[in-house]
């Protein structure tokens, strides 16, 4: 699953290659389940923080992306952890790039998920 950051704080949510799903403007699709929508929600928030205050700090990160794979139990009835990628402009410094993934994992969604929710980052 990939959500990009676009213009004006809207994210396009691309699984697997099939349509975009534009998470500001999102109606109920048959073929995106509960899970991947929980997924897609922490992706778009956390690339909506990183476009908040990359703008408020006059950083340019249109483009942006982080990719997200949910980790469910063994019954495959709740999500036990997250794979997250967050992918920065080149132009990004590490010391940018490690700041904005530390606001991005400060959105509303992720501070409201479980605290026993295993979160694997990874920075590029």
């Amino acid at each position: 699953m990939k959500i990009t950051l676009g213009q004006n704080l809207q994210t396009t949510c691309v699984l697997d290659g099939k349509k975009p799903l534009h998470t500001a403007f999102n109606n109920p699709r048959e073929d995106v389940n509960p899970g991947e929508m929980l997924a897609a929600s922490l992706g778009a928030c956390m690339m909506t923080m990183v476009g908040f205050m990359a703008g408020k700090h006059g950083d340019d990160a249109h483009g942006t992306y982080v990719e997200v794979l949910p980790k469910f139990d063994d019954k495959h009835s709740r999500i036990t952890g997250f794979d997250l990628t967050l992918v920065f402009p080149s132009s990004f410094t590490q010391e940018q790039k490690e700041k904005y993934a530390k606001i991005a994992q400060s959105c509303p969604v992720h501070n409201s998920l479980r605290e026993d929710i295993i979160y694997n980052v990874s920075v590029k």
